[in-house]
């Protein structure tokens, strides 16, 4: 009896459904009490859009960090020292129409944030996919246990073990949101089950 142990990998590429926008606000000025105010003016701002998202049905979800001022120190090019207030806080907002992505990041950006976009698939659909593909992955290593068991003129009689040989994997191809709606790119999330089998082979 010969043992052939070969890995089998489910794969499947899957449009973005949700998009994870955050906002920065990052208010640096010589005086601390100019700096709080004005950061706090733009945080308190970006909050309010994120519950308006909310309240329309665009978002699913948001958060709100808490303003924090820490102290900078810079050296200018002729070497003397600056000392700034930074005013910084952040705003999540996870956004479920993908297709006001491009907008709401323009309004943000233009209330004073930065913004960047993290891309995910729901809960529900990872899951899912991840159940499915764990099947696909058994039968891939099972295919390649016959083409070795044929190479050695025989064939698989049974299987001894199954491993998981890693985590489902989940990770996002390039995209980004940027200028009009026409020009949003949704990028495609890349599920993928992985295992390793151990194949009898009479």
């Amino acid at each position: 009896m010969t043992t052939i142990t070969v890995d089998g990998l489910g794969e499947r590429h899957l449009r973005a459904e949700r998009a994870t926008l955050t906002a920065r606000v990052a208010i640096a000025h010589a005086d601390r009490d100019r700096s709080m105010a004005q950061g706090a003016s733009v945080h308190s701002l970006l909050a309010e859009r994120a519950v308006r998202l909310r309240d329309a049905g665009d978002a699913t979800w948001h958060s709100v960090e808490v303003l924090t001022t820490t102290v900078r120190v810079w050296t200018d090019k002729d070497g003397k020292k600056h000392h700034d207030h930074v005013t910084s806080g952040l705003v999540r907002i996870k956004l479920s129409r993908l297709e006001r992505v491009s907008d709401v990041v323009a309004d943000l950006s233009a209330l004073g944030a930065s913004v960047s976009t993290e891309w995910a698939l729901t809960e529900a659909t990872r899951e899912r996919t991840t159940r499915e593909l764990r099947a696909v992955a058994v039968r891939d290593a099972r295919a390649k246990a016959d083409d070795f068991a044929a190479a050695l003129g025989t064939t698989v009689s049974g299987v001894s073990a199954i491993r998981s040989s890693a985590g489902p994997a989940v990770a996002a191809f390039r995209g980004a949101a940027g200028g009009g709606a026409d020009d949003l790119t949704v990028p495609e999330i890349t599920v993928s089950v992985a295992v390793t089998g151990d194949f009898e082979a009479d």
